[in-house]
């Protein structure tokens, strides 16, 4: 299983799995894809913040990442 910590920052996370880019790409986030976007933008926000600044679902995010084979740590 894979663990992810919700403190992450969404670059350190991506860069550690790659698999996240299309999976958050899949939350109504495309612009993940874009490496320069991913660097700048992502070094700024945990994926905690981005959950909640781009007003997901906590929950459901949870449950994707979890179907995903990821083990989450607040």
């Amino acid at each position: 299983m894979k663990t992810l910590r919700m403190n992450m920052t969404v670059y350190e996370a991506t860069q550690k799995y790659p698999q996240l880019i299309g999976i958050i790409a899949s939350w109504g986030f495309p612009q993940i894809r874009n490496s320069y976007l991913r660097r700048v933008i992502g070094s700024k926000f945990t994926i905690k913040e981005a959950i909640y600044e781009l007003r997901l679902n906590k929950e459901r995010i949870i449950q994707s990442l979890k179907s995903h084979g990821f083990e989450l740590i607040e």
